[in-house]
């Protein structure tokens, strides 16, 4: 009788081990759940992370080019001025004074020039004989000489800043 006092409690407490177990289990699965929740909400906010970082990213070089096109739509006139201020000089009589004048001026262009080449700015100055693209050249005139459909002169150089056109080159294009 003792053995089966003692087996009925070994199964009343082999029973309550199951239960235990099966208890710890239940938990276990329902922390694993929790886990891959919680894993997959950090993937999601890493996610929505990299895109927001990119997204800013791309707004700061969009917002950085618009500030250098400004710069260079606002500076092209002056630049024009000086090409036709030096390029009328060549035929006036200055003496030696107005000459180094005008070199000076010269001097001044051409860093201009060069600082705006660094900055991404590149003037363009199509040559006669060019075929006409609508989307770099902007037809002023057209003549009755040359090929049809190509560039016969030039007049005013276009500006290209980082491959897009700032303001295409204004050309006499053959009839």
């Amino acid at each position: 009788m003792k053995k089966e006092t003692n087996n009925k409690v070994e199964c009343k407490e082999c029973a309550e081990l199951r239960n235990h177990i099966n208890e710890l289990t239940l938990n276990i699965d329902k922390v694993e759940d929790e886990k891959l929740i919680i894993e997959n909400q950090l993937k999601k906010a890493l996610a929505d992370y990299q895109n927001l970082s990119n997204s800013a990213e791309k707004r700061n070089e969009l917002r950085f080019f618009q500030t250098r096109k400004n710069l260079a739509e606002s500076v092209i006139p002056s630049l024009d001025s000086l090409t036709l201020a030096i390029d009328a000089s060549k035929d006036l009589n200055l003496d030696e004074n107005g000459k180094a004048w005008l070199s000076g001026i010269a001097a001044i262009f051409q860093s201009l020039s060069r600082s705006f080449e660094d900055f991404g700015l590149k003037q363009y100055v199509p040559e006669k004989g060019t075929k006409f693209d609508p989307n770099i050249h902007e037809a002023v005139a057209m003549v009755g000489e040359g090929t049809s459909g190509e560039i016969y002169g030039l007049a005013q150089p276009g500006y290209i800043l980082d491959n897009t056109v700032i303001r295409p080159a204004r050309v006499v294009v053959s009839k």
